[in-house]
């Protein structure tokens, strides 16, 4: 008689933003590290999608916090008055002296989301190979001198 072939445990689903996430996310990149090339839609779609792998390990109350973070950002232009639109319909110009003044702010409200999603947002652009060789890294010769080192 065959022995029963070992079950797999039950994956866990994977974890998926909402589409309204995505949007918010999206814009916080593309205002955070607007420059005159960039960034393309491709680097803000794997952005994007980095965040949704980092957020997918996390435990549930950080997962919550960091979106209920995002939500905030989302919706701060109106808690602040100063337009009428949600941030990921503000545009980019807009979306830029937002981030400003949340940086420069000294009310904890306004700094938690920024502190929250700016490190992680930035650790993920600047990891894109696009980004890589933008700023003059070499990528694999780099490695170059471990083969002529004495």
């Amino acid at each position: 008689m065959p022995s029963p072939e070992p079950s797999q445990p039950p994956r866990a689903p994977r974890f998926e933003l909402a589409p309204r996430h995505r949007r918010v996310l999206r814009a916080f990149g593309e205002a955070l590290f607007a420059h005159a090339g960039g960034p393309s839609d491709a680097q803000l779609d794997r952005l994007v999608e980095r965040m949704r792998g980092h957020l997918e390990p996390v435990s549930k109350m950080q997962r919550t916090m960091l979106l209920l973070a995002l939500e905030l950002v989302r919706w701060l232009p109106l808690l602040l008055l100063v337009s009428w639109r949600t941030f990921d319909d503000l545009p980019l110009a807009a979306r830029e002296r937002l981030l400003d003044r949340m940086d420069r702010s000294r009310v904890p409200l306004l700094l938690l989301p920024l502190i929250a999603f700016k490190t992680v947002l930035c650790m993920h652009f600047f990891e894109d190979p696009v980004e890589l060789r933008a700023l003059g890294y070499p990528g694999d010769e780099r490695k170059r001198w471990l083969t002529i080192a004495p």
